[in-house]
């Protein structure tokens, strides 16, 4: 229940898209301002405000109605389209449109080719394809997507917010935004903390519990997700991965699904000290 379009140098087929998407994460250099401000001014002129944000050597920018998201940094760009809602209210063709509007505005302005990566085809193709994605949105399993970055999932169910989990990881360097907030130890990996809740995570969860056989996760309506460049370095550097992992998940309660190895793992037993 997503699309994303990936921008790289040279078109590629949907084979080499997944074969080649770990090296993808570690690639790219710092974004470029003239061109990330060309994005900007053009993703603005499709869909009006959005929310901007900067991690290490990239760029976002978020449609918050929408949800659309743009990643960026020279050499690279990520588009997501999440979906979660499939009823007759929401315009599932107005929402590929749009997000295929914005994919010809990042191309032009990066000089990037663009593919809808679960269709395995450049968005030039893609566009005569427009049912072709709607399906996608509204059937494909949560499970099947590309992860726009490497990371791990809390789903969990209750009252805890991004001001909690800040509160819980204050022992680390923890760097705070509008929407989301970034940490790590002093000389480790920095990671990216976002919170989102609502319909579009219980549809989410729903699918996780469904592909999983964790019946108790169908309900979940809150969800923490922990993004990271460089999977290579975090793994090597696992002191900060284990630290945030275990602090949100007993702060939680919650159930933690990985990018990497697409393992769930359930809430552990005892606390960790200074719950």
């Amino acid at each position: 229940m997503t699309l994303d379009l990936i921008l790289l140098p040279e078109p590629v087929g949907q084979p080499s898209l997944k074969a080649s998407d770990g090296e993808r994460k570690g690639a790219g250099e710092p974004s470029d301002s003239q061109a990330w401000d060309a994005i900007v001014s053009g993703v603005r002129d499709v869909v009006g405000e959005v929310v901007l944000g900067e991690d290490g050597p990239s760029r976002t920018l978020t449609h918050q109605p929408s949800g659309i998201t743009v990643r960026y940094r020279s050499g690279e760009t990520a588009i997501n389209l999440p979906f979660w809602h499939s009823g007759s209210d929401v315009d599932a063709e107005g929402l590929v449109r749009t997000m295929y509007r914005i994919g010809h505005v990042v191309a032009d302005a990066t000089g990037l080719v663009a593919h809808v990566s679960q269709l395995g085809v450049p968005l030039t193709e893609a566009e005569s394809r427009i049912d072709a994605a709607v399906d996608l949105l509204l059937d494909d399993p949560v499970s099947s997507h590309l992860w726009p970055r490497d990371g791990f999932r809390v789903y969990f169910t209750g009252s805890v917010t991004l001001a909690d989990a800040v509160q819980r990881l204050k022992s680390m360097v923890v760097a705070e935004e509008s929407d989301r907030f970034t940490v790590q130890w002093s000389d480790g990996p920095q990671l990216e903390v976002t919170f989102d809740a609502g319909p579009r995570i219980v549809a989410e969860a729903a699918e996780v519990a469904e592909d999983y056989g964790i019946p108790e996760m169908a309900t979940y309506d809150r969800r923490f997700q922990v993004t990271f460049d460089d999977l290579d370095e975090v793994l090597q550097e696992i002191n900060t991965l284990i630290e945030v992992n275990l602090q949100l998940q007993d702060l939680t309660g919650g159930y933690v699904k990985r990018s990497w190895n697409d393992e769930v793992s359930p809430p552990y037993d005892d606390p960790v000290d200074g719950s």
